[in-house]
């Protein structure tokens, strides 16, 4: 087994510059904000069944409890259109 030379690391000015050549780069120096809207904060009470299955789904989207209810209601809403 031979001994191999760690890769050369690019400079952080390379870096930014690479980057800066995306298609999808940013313009301008600061960072793109997103506006993001206020959300209601409501109480809601579920089934403890209901909520597990809900806990599970989350956890196979990779979403939060409260981004998967906000889904299913939008579908919801959305569904008669």
């Amino acid at each position: 087994m031979s001994i191999t030379k760690r890769p050369a690391t690019p400079s952080a000015a390379a870096v930014r510059e690479f980057i800066s050549r995306a298609p999808d780069a940013a313009s301008g120096d600061e960072p793109a904000r997103v506006a993001r809207r206020k959300k209601e904060t409501i109480s809601l009470g579920i089934d403890p069944v209901l909520l597990a299955r809900i806990d599970a789904r989350a956890v196979e989207l990779g979403i939060s409890r409260a981004a998967a209810i906000a889904v299913a209601l939008a579908q919801f809403v959305d569904a008669d259109r």
